[in-house]
């Protein structure tokens, strides 16, 4: 069964408040970047909504996210011919996503309209409408390109869930059955 909210949970947030936020574009690129928030709010936006589905049963009907696609940043990186995997940071929160599926993923900075607050993951978050919210990264401070995979955080969590309550291996596959 899953829980409608009316509204996305907030979060103790992971990273301090205080400091300049600013996104990096680093690793397998012709071009690294460091832009601030303001610099990001500066290039062409894209408005997407869609239901927020969390694994933990709960989701947000019609939300409505505007940001920056992450396929302009990384054109504007100019991705290395070896480059596959975008890897994005927060803190040691990191999801590896195949460059392939970058397409619809949005940087966003306005939920709903209003600037993302910090406890909802701002002043920049990913968000990746068809999947589920645990890869709509919070507090996004790099996109780093890689020629190989890297575990996220979640994945790890997942697997060793899976393997602590099964008593086997978990594998990266075992996720996507």
């Amino acid at each position: 069964m899953v829980r409608v909210l009316d509204e996305l949970p907030t979060t103790t947030p992971q990273l301090s408040k205080t400091r300049e936020r600013r996104l990096r574009i680093t690793g397998l690129v012709q071009k690294q970047l460091e832009l601030t928030v303001e610099d990001v709010k500066k290039l062409p936006s894209e408005t997407v909504s869609f239901d927020f589905e969390c694994v933990e049963g709960w989701v947000v009907r019609g939300t409505e996210w505007e940001g920056v696609k992450v396929s302009t940043l990384l054109h504007m990186a100019g991705p290395g011919p070896e480059a596959r995997y975008a890897v994005f940071k927060s803190g040691n929160y990191t999801e590896c996503v195949p460059l392939s599926d970058t397409g619809e993923m949005v940087v966003a900075y306005r939920y709903r309209g209003q600037d993302i607050s910090h406890e909802r993951g701002g002043p920049l978050r990913l968000v990746f409408p068809s999947q589920k919210c645990y890869q709509s990264v919070k507090w996004l401070e790099e996109v780093e390109l890689t020629r190989d995979r890297v575990e996220g955080t979640a994945e790890k969590v997942a697997l060793g869930r899976i393997s602590q309550t099964y008593g086997w291996e978990a594998r990266p596959t075992d996720l996507q059955q």
